[in-house]
């Protein structure tokens, strides 16, 4: 077996850096790991650079005052870490282990670089690993001088990072372990496999194929080879390997043998499987999350559903009397609020989820820019706060959701005046920048330190020195707003110059750049946007488990003209709907007997059914569940708590359809 080219390969790819430098530091030899690491080559530092000017600052005053004393009194230093400067700039920590020799009257010292990113264990047996290695490389100490120091150094790596050698000649059909191997294994009692097929057979049958396969592919195609396998220990127990080399040849290249190094990887498999179980298990705590906040926002919704149809009644029910103005308003800002937060904590768990769609078409910014500064004049009133909105001299046309757009703008809007002292200043600023829509909302509040600037848009995520004057909320409206604009092709910054030095929030949102026209607002109304007088004398039956919100619903639905039943489950409910032959049904998805849809199925059945107008009344909202109730035969589908004025135009569309009844 040619010894010294294998010792050159494995000293050029150790997997740490190697370097002989004279005592001043100035090197000697380093090998092609350590070159690259840095990104020199051998021509610009061998006899060139003094390892020490490789370093940091930092690291030139630690060799300056610790490093080069301690090799001069005690011959070596071991466990030192420093960064040391690549060609590039770029900075790498190193853990480095040195010691002084001396060949007759030349003295020079052995170092080796580790990365601390990837052999923070390699120091902890470098002291002791050095007599082991003299030890397994004794049969070798004929090779040529030029290689002594090479050896040394070889072996520490070897032993620091579980690795050893192997060697197949392919002439004999031996195989050759060095001890560090033999005392991964345990295997220790030849130095020489019998045979190739002797080795082979500690191979887990499962990997034993592939392995082969990839050292006869390496000889055929005079290639390196790199394969993982699982190796049997002399306990029975299985050990996970790396291996990595080459194949020698003679001059009319004939295969010699092969070498390599081969690397327990055992604990770094162990530690992937457990990353892999942590993700899973993250995975799983994720979407548990997200189905509970589901869940959450549908049980708030139900109370809300009573206490919004009592406000309708309460409005109905018109007095003089200021204490049921002043009780009324208030109880409507704070439902509102509750709905609004509700709203937000969903659709941003809807968005995380990838389960958000958007309904574009050609709008004119400018419309939802109106209705958002619309939506939070109480806001700003009630905190005296100026409020200057510049809007655009010519219309900007943007293929978006008006609906959402308006969402993005009115949160930006509220967030700015949470956090900001009562009577500040709020600019709305909305212009068109080249080929994008820039709508900017500049306050004079609180500010943001720069360390949170990168946060401000994950969810839950709030100021704590905004906690004494933030109006409530979860911290989750500009993780909302972050992701609507995503889902446009958009981008959103924050800006500040730090606390109490105010904040803005920039939204580009991409215009169309074919001449296209935005609807009128009136066009992209729902179909149901009729004159609600036509909704009267309606038969409606309202089929709803609780109690409250079902039984204010019929009091508001009556008040307003209609004729109404109630029942509080499913089969109740089909029963009362034979009797009662409504022409509407109010009907809720989550009762405690039959579903929603299949009450509604049920209904559909019948031949006094076929032509109700069904609408499904429910805390669940996303997509799929207005898929679901559409394919249970529902004609429409309201979000509790129900908007009574949507509720009107949806029976003024029942009233046309049963006009012939």
């Amino acid at each position: 077996m040619n010894s010294t080219l294998d010792l050159a390969y494995l000293f050029e790819h150790a997997p740490c850096g190697l370097v002989t430098t004279q005592t001043d530091g100035t090197i000697l030899r380093a090998n092609a790991t350590f070159c690259g690491w840095l990104g020199y080559s051998l021509d610009e530092i061998v006899d060139k650079r003094k390892i020490q000017e490789l370093f940091t600052i930092g690291g030139r005053f630690f060799h300056h005052t610790h490093w080069a004393p301690l090799l001069q009194l005690q011959g070596s230093v071991s466990e030192v870490q420093i960064d040391i400067k690549a060609k590039n700039g770029s900075v790498l920590p190193m853990l480095i282990n040195g010691s002084r020799h001396q060949q007759g009257e030349i003295r020079f010292d052995q170092l080796a670089f580790f990365l601390a990113t990837e052999r923070k264990n390699y120091e902890r047996e470098l002291i002791t690993a050095r007599k082991s290695v003299e030890e397994s490389l004794a049969s070798l100490r004929t090779t040529q001088e030029k290689l002594q120091e090479s050896r040394d150094m070889l072996g520490i790596a070897l032993r620091s990072a579980r690795m050893g050698v192997w060697s197949q000649n392919l002439i004999a059909d031996q195989i050759w372990w060095s001890p560090e191997l033999q005392q991964l294994t345990g295997h220790s009692d030849n130095e020489y496999w019998e045979s190739s097929q002797a080795f082979y057979q500690i191979i887990h049958p499962d990997d034993r194929s592939q392995f082969i396969a990839e050292i006869e592919k390496a000889i055929e195609s005079k290639s390196d080879y790199n394969v993982q396998f699982r190796i049997q220990h002399k306990n029975d127990s299985w050990l996970t390997m790396e291996t990595r080399g080459h194949a020698t040849y003679t001059d009319e290249d004939q295969a010699l043998s092969i070498v390599g190094i081969i690397m327990d990887i055992s604990d770094r498999k162990a530690a992937e499987e457990q990353l892999n179980a942590l993700n899973q298990q993250l995975s799983i705590a994720d979407r548990r999350k997200d189905e509970f906040l589901a869940t959450l926002g549908h049980e708030l919704r139900n109370p809300l559903a009573p206490i919004c149809n009592v406000l309708e009644i309460m409005r109905a029910k018109e007095t003089d009397d200021t204490f049921m103005h002043w009780s009324r308003d208030m109880i409507e800002r704070h439902v509102s609020q509750l709905t609004h937060l509700v709203d937000d904590l969903l659709e941003a768990s809807r968005i995380s989820q990838g389960r958000l769609s958007l309904r574009t078409e050609p709008i004119n910014i400018d419309d939802a820019v109106q209705n958002a500064v619309e939506s939070v004049q109480d806001l700003m009133k009630s905190s005296e706060h100026h409020l200057t909105v510049n809007k655009p001299q010519h219309p900007i046309i943007i293929d978006a959701d008006a609906t959402r757009i308006t969402q993005i703008i009115v949160n930006l809007l509220t967030n700015a005046g949470k956090y900001t002292p009562k009577g500040g200043d709020i600019l709305l600023n909305v212009f068109k920048q080249e080929n994008e829509a820039i709508v900017s909302v500049k306050d004079t509040g609180i500010g943001i330190p720069a360390e949170q600037l990168t946060n401000v848009f994950n969810m839950f995520s709030q100021l704590t020195p905004a906690l004494d004057r933030a109006q409530g909320g979860l911290g989750i409206g500009l993780s909302l707003v972050h992701g609507l604009v995503k889902l446009h092709g958009g981008n959103i910054v924050a800006l500040s110059d730090g606390e109490n030095q105010g904040s803005e929030f920039i939204v580009s949102l991409p215009i169309i750049t074919s001449p296209q026209e935005a609807l009128p607002k009136g066009e992209r109304a729902e179909d149901g946007q009729k004159d609600p007088n036509i909704a009267n004398h309606l038969r409606i039956l309202i089929i709803e488990d609780n109690v409250d919100a079902a039984e204010s619903l019929s009091f508001l639905l009556e008040f307003n003209g209609h004729t109404t039943r109630v029942a509080y489950d499913g089969a109740s409910g089909l029963s009362a709907a034979e009797e009662f032959r409504p022409n509407v049904v109010l009907l809720d998805i989550g009762l405690p007997d039959l579903n929603g849809y299949q009450v509604a199925g049920k209904i559909r059945e019948t031949s006094w059914g076929k032509d109700i107008f069904l609408i499904a009344a429910t805390g669940w909202g996303q997509d799929k569940d207005k898929a679901l109730a559409q394919g249970a035969g529902f004609d429409r589908h309201l979000v509790k708590p129900i908007d009574y004025s949507e509720l009107t135009a949806l029976l003024s569309i029942a009233v046309l359809t049963t006009a012939n009844d």
